[in-house]
């Protein structure tokens, strides 16, 4: 018992990689040098300062935690904003700077709360417009628009781009997993028993300001399922559901004869390997006709295949997995793309097989099997 209590002191596990590190550092230094800058526009003095370390707090958050719901381009703006206004209320009115400097920090809390804009580096541009000295009470509102206002927009822009370089980043962070065709059924792993509408529900019951949006909150629920699947199929692999009687086609086959030889099994699209029986990509000529949005074009593509090899009209980057990688893996990935065969490489790298979304489902079907007998003998026992 004594160790759990001195456990919660610990801190937790690193979970941020050393690159995503390297760019919240390069991130930061680069946002507050133009803080810098524009601070040292209005005084070189302690109003300076105070403002700078301000806006260091708000990098920490931009770059280092950029989805955080803190550090999203409202509560950045409009926390820096509304707590400045307020400070510069409590300086005019308050004579007493200790008490002025308290009552700013509080009703800028209660304010940012209010407005959905809470910003903790809020809290001491209000009170930097109470104690940062005459230069800075000589502004009265315009301090609002510069430094301010500025300083977070040098943030902003500077966050906007660095993290949207690194793929698998996006920010500002999408707050719903609304569906990439713009309609408003969410993506199919958003679809489980838990929603969003759920997780808003459960985070209103505490009645906290929690750091995750509900969306984030539903994308981490939506990994943990991903990996308790895996855990709970046994470690059943795509080797094991593969079909293994595929259909390939050699690189130097023509378009037309591949188009024939897929018609002949009934099937719409095959991997195609060099001399060395390496996959060099996926001929699927229906995936052109779908490019095609009349029967003008859809003629002009079937054209296209008239005398050319198969490996100019084939996908060059197809959707690949190891025999080793587990089915509950696979289903994550399809569910999430529009993908409707997947190829399998054994340990060497060759062409183990296929996997379409036929297998898939025929996999789960035999899983559901399995699991109701399973189910059934446990309860006879």
């Amino acid at each position: 018992m004594k160790y759990a209590r001195w456990r919660d002191w610990l801190p937790d596990a690193a979970t941020v990689s050393w690159p995503e590190r390297l760019r919240a550092g390069a991130g930061g230094a680069l946002a507050i040098l133009l803080v810098g800058i524009v601070a040292s526009s209005i005084s070189s003095g302690l109003g300076a300062v105070l403002i700078t370390a301000s806006m260091g707090a708000s990098a920490v958050i931009v770059f280092g935690l950029p989805t955080s719901p803190l550090g999203q381009p409202w509560p950045l703006l409009g926390g820096h904003l509304i707590s400045a206004a307020i400070g510069v209320l409590c300086q005019w009115f308050i004579p007493v700077p200790q008490l002025a400097g308290a009552l700013a920090v509080g009703l800028a809390i209660i304010a940012m709360l209010a407005c959905r804009c809470a910003h903790p580096p809020g809290r001491a541009t209000a009170l930097t417009a109470v104690i940062g000295g005459p230069v800075i009470h000589q502004l009265g509102f315009a301090y609002l628009l510069h430094p301010i206002l500025t300083g977070a927009l040098a943030i902003l822009v500077v966050g906007l781009l660095v993290n949207n370089l690194l793929l698998g980043r996006q920010y500002p962070l999408r707050k719903h997993l609304s569906s990439r065709h713009g309609v408003k059924d969410p993506e199919p792993l958003a679809r489980g028993p838990v929603q969003e509408s759920d997780i808003t529900r459960a985070v209103a019951e505490r009645d906290l300001l929690v750091d995750l949006t509900p969306a984030e909150l539903e994308q981490l629920y939506i990994s943990a399922e991903r990996y308790a699947a895996s855990r709970l199929t046994g470690g059943l692999c795509c080797g094991d559901i593969a079909s293994r009687d595929v259909l390939v086609l050699s690189a130097d086959i023509l378009a037309e004869h591949a188009w024939r030889l897929l018609n002949g099994r009934a099937i719409s699209s095959a991997p195609v390997v060099d001399g060395q029986a390496r996959v060099i990509g996926l001929f699927s000529p229906t995936a052109m006709l779908q490019d095609a949005p009349t029967l003008a074009l859809a003629h002009d593509a079937l054209s296209r295949l008239q005398g050319k090899p198969v490996t100019e009209m084939m996908r060059l980057n197809p959707p690949l997995v190891s025999v080793n990688t587990p089915v509950a893996d696979l289903l994550a990935q399809v569910s999430a793309s529009e993908e409707h065969l997947t190829l399998v490489l054994d340990e060497a790298g060759g062409l183990y097989g296929v996997i379409s979304q036929t297998d898939l489902i025929a996999s789960l079907f035999h899983q559901q099997i399995f699991d109701t007998q399973s189910g059934s003998a446990g309860l006879q026992n």
